[in-house]
């Protein structure tokens, strides 16, 4: 297709597919939108012709469902939704409602099972939904947090150089643009190198970066500076992509939750490991957050020795447990004072331990 956007009005997926691509059949990573909003089509439509992502664009519902399926997304305008609610259609993942009507759009999530798009402010979601899955070489694991204050940004980093110490070339990516900078994590605020505002840029296949970024105890760090910088899907991309070319395992920082662009590759990844406190609000929302994980395997670390038992945090969230790490002032003091995490204390061991579990389980997902 040439990267080019198709559209296919009010015909139906078959159609589209031997049109596209001759074979009397639709693509399975392609898009589906369902709407006749002329708004929600051309931002739909211009969203994924800056991606370089193929559209299939119909009008009617049975359209919709013949894609149902196999469509690697569903988008349905707001002009839609309650027809196609109307003929019940199975549940499954990546649907989505989208329109410039938020209470309208809201109405009909639960019973299509969607997640909402309110436009214009949701064209940064948009984006990344459309976004292709990130295709890479390394093994992706994906550090999220269950609530604030869980310490996703310093498990991230502790795997990272556990991993470095093993002899696996790690590359710790930053998408936590609220975060504050992994690199501060690290003690690395003046080792010199990109940030992302360097990177916001990058498109397609990027070249070797290991030359221009920030490098410590052995690994290769993307993070963001002091200054705002928003992240976008294709820079995310790019950069994913030339550093999985030369790494051995890509270590992602979503934060809590992730970033709009980085969902997809969070979504993606090989294993994802949710950091969670081991109090009940934060176990609540950490349950929460579990349902938006679809990583091949995700695995609960709790982040301090009170309150109850791992496994039943664990439990209580829904993913296996694969460690519990002490909550350690050594580690928090290094930080504050802008210096790499010692290595050595019950931290330093429990992290290696946490580390070897959760590159068997990203390894194993392969």
């Amino acid at each position: 297709m040439g990267g080019a956007v198709v559209h296919r009005a009010r015909i139906g997926c078959a159609d589209a597919g031997t049109a596209a691509d001759g074979r009397g059949m639709h693509r399975d990573e392609d898009v589906t939108l369902l709407t006749s909003d002329q708004a929600v089509q051309d931002a739909v439509e211009s969203s994924a012709a800056a991606l370089g992502v193929p559209i299939r664009t119909v009008a009617h519902p049975d359209d919709a469902l013949s894609c149902w399926p196999t469509a690697r997304a569903i988008l349905v305008g707001g002009d839609r939704a309650a027809a196609l609610a109307s003929l019940a259609p199975q549940r499954r993942e990546r649907v989505y409602v989208v329109g410039y009507e938020p209470a309208e759009l809201g109405s009909w999530s639960l019973p299509l099972g969607a997640e909402v798009i309110p436009l214009p402010q949701g064209r940064e979601w948009l984006s990344s939904v459309l976004a292709p899955e990130v295709e890479h070489q390394a093994p992706t694991i994906a550090v999220v947090g269950g609530s604030g204050g869980a310490g996703a940004s310093t498990l991230a980093a502790g795997l990272a150089l556990a991993g470095a110490r093993t002899g696996v070339r790690c590359a710790l990516i930053d998408a936590d643009a609220l975060g504050g900078g992994v690199d501060l994590v690290l003690g690395a605020e003046r080792v010199p190198g990109w940030r992302w505002s360097r990177l916001l840029a990058a498109r397609g296949e990027v070249g070797d970066l290991r030359g221009v970024l920030p490098r410590v105890a052995g690994v290769t760090v993307v993070s963001f500076g002091r200054e705002a910088c928003p992240l976008r899907a294709e820079a995310l991309n790019a950069v994913v992509g030339a550093l999985a070319r030369h790494h051995d395992a890509l270590i992602v920082d979503a934060g809590r939750g992730g970033a709009t662009a980085a969902m997809p590759l969070v979504r993606g990844a090989d294993a994802a490991v949710l950091a969670v406190r081991g109090q009940v609000r934060a176990i609540a929302a950490a349950a929460i957050v579990r349902e938006h994980l679809g990583a091949g395997a995700v695995g609960v670390v709790v982040g301090d020795r009170a309150g109850p038992p791992g496994t039943l945090v664990a439990e209580m969230v829904g993913a296996p447990l694969w460690g519990r790490l002490p909550r350690s002032r050594a580690v928090a003091a290094d930080a504050d004072a802008g210096e790499l995490p010692r290595h050595r204390g019950a931290w330093a061991r429990a992290t290696a331990r946490v580390w070897t579990r959760v590159w068997t389980e990203a390894c194993d997902g392969r």
